[in-house]
């Protein structure tokens, strides 16, 4: 009896610590959520071993000049058959060998200058990985926070509703409200019941995907801790970065970078010379041989160059490989030129979307406090009895757009900011901060 007693004590103590740390609300800033994608996004995992791989590659490039080596050796004895008398007085035979080879060609240097490069070109795009995830985290993370508060805002003007209709009741009751005028505030406040709860389950379905992007197990509360107010960006900032200095900019540098060594690459296969130099060196004995001495001894060393002569051929294949590289470098640089064009607009563009967003605040902010003062005063009226519910129900209506708008507003300014940070190549947060 006592053993069950202390069974059913202990299940009740897991069980009850069980639900309290599913009830355990963990709290998750901007920077905390950036942390967690990072480590558990499998996009990332499967580049860095790329990285690595590209890492192993570079440090290993010089392996080209390494000669290979080799050891050999061999035993003869003779089977069944004719044989001559000295053949007969042989037992048995062997011999032991070895040889180096060494093989230089101009593409050596290209080999690794080419490995050099895209560890270079590896990292680059690894960054690049890493600042989509986090821009792509911030963003989903600033999005939550904007539906969050137009759910407050619209259960604010639910409850303001609810309110409105408890007291049209009381005075329904009282007699000194029609019957008509009740069921409209009743209607008032029932109708916009879909649309929060709609707008709930939505909530839910992005918090879960944001839970699934975080690698958070989706039976874990989570609670989003910031504003949008905190992450709006200071009203003035500048920058120093110029055209060349952009990522896209750098990243097609990168590939004429490449470009060049491959062309380089193809020229040194259609007109360079190789050179092979290899040493062997051979013992032979047999059953006769006491000393080692008295084996048969063998040394060779031969050296080689190669040229070739088909690339001097304009019809030739490696004539062609190489004015077709010659065609692709130029392509590339023609690229580059275009960007820096089209980089430059994009950021005067972007620059001007956000200032014209940030001059918009003012006007946002007064529409919402001439929304806030035509309710107060609607809101009196009617209590007066010189408004109706329309009216009322109306200037609610308006105040509610008015502040919708401003958090709408403020999510795509911090939006802006991001997606310039991005462009720059800048820390996400620091554009405008010292």
């Amino acid at each position: 009896m006592k053993r069950l007693i202390l069974a059913l004590f202990v299940t009740a103590s897991f069980s009850l610590y069980a639900q309290e740390t599913l009830e355990k609300v963990r709290k998750i800033t901007v920077d905390d959520a950036v942390i967690l994608a990072a480590d558990n996004n499998i996009s990332l995992k499967r580049q860095r071993i790329t990285l690595d791989g590209l890492e192993r590659r570079n440090k290993t490039a010089w392996n080209g000049v390494s000669p290979s080596a080799s050891l050999s050796g061999g035993f003869t004895k003779p089977l069944d058959g004719i044989v001559t008398d000295m053949e007969a007085q042989i037992k048995y035979t062997y011999n032991i060998g070895a040889s180096a080879r060494l093989s230089l060609t101009p593409s050596l240097y290209t080999s690794i200058k080419d490995a050099s490069l895209k560890y270079e070109s590896g990292k680059t795009s690894y960054e690049d990985a890493v600042r989509q995830v986090e821009l792509n985290v911030r963003k989903l993370f600033y999005n939550l926070l904007y539906t969050q508060e137009s759910m407050n805002l619209q259960r604010r003007n639910m409850e303001t509703a609810k309110l409105r209709y408890e007291n049209n009741l009381d005075k329904y009751n009282r007699g000194q409200l029609s019957e008509l005028d009740l069921l409209q505030s009743q209607y008032s406040y029932e109708s916009q019941r879909p649309s929060l709860e709609s707008a709930e389950i939505a909530y839910q379905n992005s918090i879960a995907s944001f839970k699934q992007t975080l690698g958070i197990p989706q039976n874990e509360k989570i609670e989003l801790s910031g504003s949008l107010a905190e992450a709006i960006p200071p009203e003035s900032f500048s920058f120093t970065q110029s055209v060349d200095d952009l990522p896209s900019v750098k990243k097609i540098e990168a590939s004429i970078a490449q470009q060049k060594n491959s062309l380089l690459a193809t020229r040194f296969s259609a007109y360079g010379p190789s050179v092979t130099a290899s040493y062997s060196w051979g013992m032979n004995g047999n059953d006769k041989v006491e000393e080692f001495k008295k084996m048969q001894e063998s040394h060779s060393l031969s050296l080689s160059v190669s040229i070739p002569l088909d690339g001097y051929l304009p019809w030739s294949t490696g004539s062609q490989n190489v004015a077709n590289q010659k065609a692709t470098l130029k392509d590339l640089e023609l690229q580059l030129e275009n960007e820096k064009t089209t980089a430059s607009l994009n950021l005067q563009n972007s620059m001007k979307n956000i200032l014209q967003k940030q001059n918009q605040m003012d006007m946002l902010n007064r529409n919402v406090e001439i929304a806030q003062k035509a309710y107060d005063m609607t809101l009196t009226a009617y209590n007066h009895g010189s408004r109706d519910l329309l009216t009322l129900q109306n200037a609610s209506d308006s105040l509610l757009k008015a502040k919708t708008d401003r958090e709408s507003h403020i999510y795509n300014l911090i939006c802006a900011v991001l997606d310039l940070e991005n462009t720059l190549g800048l820390p996400f947060g620091s554009l405008g901060k010292e």
